[in-house]
């Protein structure tokens, strides 16, 4: 039985993890013995700083973020190489131990440390990148050395090859989905009650609290707030409920695993542009309210949903409860959801497995 190794990270956001499960699953169901590593940690104390300050400082201290984003930007050399001698070691020994016929990387930090450490050892192994954003990804992603790079989208592709990269390396895959989330055949249906789901709809806590504060005002509506991996956000609405300063018809959840449901159940979903909450509620048949984003690394995320006629984007707290009461009200939410469903977008896990299949 061929190993594939996919190389992720837990605590950075839940796209990596995500992502590489929904690669993993098809991966087994195609026969393929798979293990997932978080990279992070093979650089000791440090790896392990790197992801327990990711939410914190995103959430607190997100110009800090990025400025380290900025850097990374216009440096990305330098970021490879320090994470290359950080981790090579590390690495090395797992690749040795595990022997694996393909790695396969959804983290994109270590991109050119991976194939720099091939190259160096003469691994003879098959290198493959799996790219999770949606439309501008950060120049860590870019390796022209890996074997074959995954896409979400075209718009991605297209920039990769203007920038210099072997289209025959560059395919558009589709972002990777999992498995449970329920593709409809026609689109939901709006009745007396239209069900709202906030998923930390903003890594700044001031805005989440104004956010949920609003949209609360409107008529008809059930409201769902997942604060994810944010502590600090969930012990805040927790208090505010408990105090009775939430409205009655907001239920807050922290993380959960079972995200699927919560979507079947939802017409209009609010966050930030994560990509794969986003391609969840795609698929999910959901409409999309983009309400923040994580600066220099989600920026460009939302064009995915506005021009694509998925939803739209509002991150200003002040205006979100105009923009739903028109949104539900006018009827434009009915166009939206018989859109989404007519364009039903790929799950790029199952062009991943299949092309595995075919080449390794």
């Amino acid at each position: 039985m061929k190993k594939v190794l996919i190389l992720t990270s837990i605590k950075t956001g839940s796209g990596h993890k995500s992502s590489s499960n929904a690669i993993e699953k098809k991966l087994k169901d195609a026969g393929y013995e798979t293990r997932q590593l978080d990279v992070f940690p093979l650089m000791g104390k440090r790896g392990d700083f790197i992801e327990n300050i990711y939410i914190p400082i995103t959430t607190r201290a997100p110009y800090v973020y990025y400025s380290a984003e900025r850097f990374s930007e216009h440096f990305p050399d330098i970021v490879h190489r320090t994470m290359y001698e950080q981790v090579k070691a590390g690495l090395l020994e797992e690749i040795r131990n595990y022997q694996p016929d393909l790695i396969i990387s959804v983290q994109c930090m270590f991109t050119k440390a991976v194939s720099r450490l091939i190259k160096r050892y003469r691994l003879n192994i098959p290198f493959y990148i799996g790219v999770i954003d949606l439309i501008k990804p950060p120049a860590v992603w870019m390796d022209k050395d890996a074997d074959i790079t995954f896409v979400p989208t075209d718009v991605i592709r297209d920039d990769y090859i203007m920038k210099g990269f072997d289209p025959r390396r560059v395919l558009t895959s589709g972002f990777p989905v999992r498995d449970d989330i329920i593709v409809l055949n026609k689109p939901k249906t709006v009745d007396s009650k239209v069900n709202i789901l906030m998923v930390n709809t903003s890594t700044d806590l001031k805005k989440n609290i104004k956010f949920v504060k609003e949209v609360s005002r409107l008529d008809n509506v059930s409201i769902k707030f997942i604060c994810g991996l944010d502590k600090r956000l969930y012990q805040t609405l927790m208090q505010m409920q408990e105090k009775g300063d939430l409205s009655k018809n907001v239920q807050i959840y922290e993380f959960v695993m079972n995200m699927n449901d919560f979507l079947a159940q939802s017409h209009i979903i609010l966050t930030k542009a994560g990509p794969n909450v986003i391609t969840e509620a795609v698929r999910s048949g959901t409409a999309i309210v983009i309400t923040g984003h994580i600066k220099g690394q989600e920026n460009y995320n939302y064009q995915f949903v506005t021009s694509n006629g998925y939803g739209l984007k509002c991150e200003d707290p002040d205006q979100i409860y105009g923009v739903l009461f028109d949104f539900i009200y006018a009827h434009k939410i009915k166009v939206c959801l018989d859109r989404i469903v007519r364009h039903r977008i790929s799950n790029g896990a199952e062009y991943i497995a299949d092309y595995v299949s075919q080449h390794i």
